[in-house]
């Protein structure tokens, strides 16, 4: 499995924001009627992605009152909404406008989102009227009744819109779009690409460095990182559609999706502790979701047939029994090392709604959460219980919408909060349809005389043979995401992935054989699947050549079948789906 390891760099200061952040310790108050609401929570994120406050709203018509802790950067905050019932329970909904440029609201192309940093510490914005933009109901934003003079109404700070509203409302971001400006500052993580290589902060590969700032909890020295724009944070928006990244499916508004996106930036929140401006951390959420069993039992395709077929009473057995989420893990903020670690989903129906502590990361360094199971890192003895076992429905599969909290307890006393939705998630696997060593002839996989198996349907595998200096050619189907709300159709065949061969039951292992991932070229963006005309891709593996007898384990191949697994990857930020596969050596 992937593994995803939290690292800490340096928030920097450079202009336009270098003065905003000067005066450290004050507290703030954001207090609004919400009409129109009920069944939302309201989210304070600031400009770099820390959680500042939430209120759940319970009622049609709702004071509340979001109080903050100490921070020295207000300017930049937004208000967020996320779904706490209802179909959606869970979702991420949509931003809050505190105001809009022009004298008509409701014809204006620029709004404003967030917060200035002269903003009052009780900042009032009266009435915010809940507008629902999706069919569904799934999707909207929310409109102060006049213009908020809390509200950051520089070039700088404006968002896309029209009529009023954000332009990414209704697609959750997907829709392209040209950014205004860029806002702000914020950081790097140490590794992270830079340039120009080989200064104090960049080294000679084009990766970020820096001084080492202590050891946390006895791990190898962290290091801070330099400057980089806030709109690359999760509470940043980098093509200005209203959207923080945090939430946004296209955070850069070109053509295509973050998961495919070779441009997306990890995911990075920045805190500060109420005296210094520090801190940024990884915070990535992602799923694993794979097919592992003999037989290619349990394998769901959209162009599958039978018990193979996928669909979403299949679907959600499968994910109860297989998929799981993965958190990164915070080990320092600000200087001081992460003591305790807890979690929750923010209305998620599947995930425990208050926060539940995650006492020791997994053998992997990440927090590995077997939804179905209810469990963290396993279901034997090196597993410990998070939230519930449960059962997924068709109506309540995992949507790359689902938003999640989680807050960390540093050694000096502190506390800090960051969100974020995972953005993408796997519901089908890659599925092998034929294979062939010349690229011409192949042999078809027929998954249509099944067997039954403790796994469920599965079929007599093949016996796919490869010499010493042949080479297999596999013909598959790309896996496919559900359709976001505002999509049309049901099932999207994934654009842009890596598909690579795994071998951790070869004969003998070698593990993963980078020398052989190929990257999606053809799709250039997630495609409506077609069934009279199904997608496959072509992989060309050079087992033998590529993965065996090379530097720098130099392991012979022996002869006898063995496990593969096809990893596909996002280009993006993202999980990986698999499926297994035999292939035997012959000499």
């Amino acid at each position: 499995m992937i593994s995803a390891v939290a690292v800490i760099a340096s928030l920097a200061l450079a202009t336009p924001v270098a003065a905003a952040v000067q005066s450290f310790g004050k507290t703030y108050t954001v207090s609004a009627t919400i009409k129109g609401g009920k069944n939302l929570t309201v989210l304070l994120v600031s400009g770099s992605g820390r959680l500042l406050a939430s209120k759940k709203v319970t009622t049609t018509k709702q004071n509340i009152t979001l109080s903050s802790p100490a921070t020295g950067a207000i300017g930049g905050s937004t208000l967020q909404l996320v779904s706490s019932g209802g179909a959606a329970k869970g979702n991420y909904y949509g931003p809050v406008v505190l105001g809009s440029k022009g004298k008509s609201a409701a014809k204006a192309s620029r709004v404003y989102t967030r917060l200035k940093q002269a903003a009052s510490s009780k900042v009032k914005l009266g009435t915010l009227t809940i507008h629902k933009v999706s069919a569904s109901g799934k999707q909207g934003y929310a409109s102060a009744s006049v213009n908020s003079k809390d509200a950051d109404t520089s070039t700088g700070a404006q968002v896309n819109a029209s009529r009023g509203k954000p332009l990414g409302v209704g697609t959750y971001g997907k829709t392209a779009g040209v950014s205004i400006r860029s806002y702000g500052v914020s950081a790097t993580a140490f590794g992270d690409p830079c340039s120009p290589a080989g200064t104090q902060t960049c080294d000679q590969s084009g990766h970020e460095v820096g001084q080492p700032i202590g050891p946390p909890n006895g791990q190898p020295g962290a290091q801070q990182g330099a400057v980089v724009s806030k709109d690359d944070t999760l509470g940043g928006d980098l093509d200005d559609d209203g959207i923080p990244n945090a939430f946004d499916v296209n955070d850069d508004g070109d053509a295509v999706l973050d998961s495919a996106d070779t441009a997306t930036p990890a995911p990075k929140a920045a805190a500060d502790n109420g005296t210094t401006t520090c801190g940024a951390v990884d915070f990535r959420i992602f799923t694993n979701y794979k097919a592992t069993q003999g037989g290619y039992a349990g394998t769901l395709n959209a162009y599958g047939v039978g018990p193979f077929q996928a669909n979403p009473t299949n679907i959600a057995a499968t994910i109860t029994k297989t998929m799981s989420m993965v958190f990164s893990p915070i080990t320092q903020v600000c200087g001081s090392s992460v003591k305790h670690t807890y979690l929750k989903g923010v209305g998620v129906t599947y995930a425990p709604s208050e926060y539940v502590e995650l006492t020791k990361t997994c053998g992997t360094g990440d927090y590995q959460w077997l939804i179905g199971a209810g469990k963290m890192c396993g279901t034997d003895a090196s597993g410990y219980s998070f939230g519930s076992a449960y059962n997924f429905g068709t109506t309540d599969l995992p949507t790359g919408q689902d938003t999640f909290s989680m807050k960390v307890e540093t050694e000096d006393g502190k506390n800090y909060e960051f969100t974020s939705s995972a953005g993408f998630v796997f519901v089908t696997h890659p599925m092998f349809i034929a294979y062939g060593n010349d690229g011409v002839n192949y042999t078809n996989i027929d998954y249509s005389a099944t067997i039954q198996s403790p796994e469920g349907a599965r079929i007599n595998e093949p016996t796919i043979n490869v010499g010493p200096a042949q080479t297999l050619w596999l013909k598959v189907y790309r896996p496919q995401r559900l359709a976001i709300d505002g999509e049309t159709g049901t099932f999207y065949d994934l654009a842009g992935f890596k598909f690579t061969p795994d071998i951790p039951n070869g004969n003998p292992s070698v593990g993963k054989c980078d020398a052989l991932t190929s990257t999606d070229l053809e799709m250039k963006t997630d495609t409506p699947i077609n069934t009279a005309d199904p997608s496959t891709m072509t992989l060309k593996w050079d087992i033998g050549a590529k993965c065996y007898s090379v530097p720098p384990k130099n392991i012979a191949w022996a002869p006898g079948p063995a496990d593969f697994d096809i990893q596909v990857e996002p280009s993006g930020p993202g999980g990986n789906s698999a499926q297994k596969i035999r292939i035997t050596y012959v000499s």
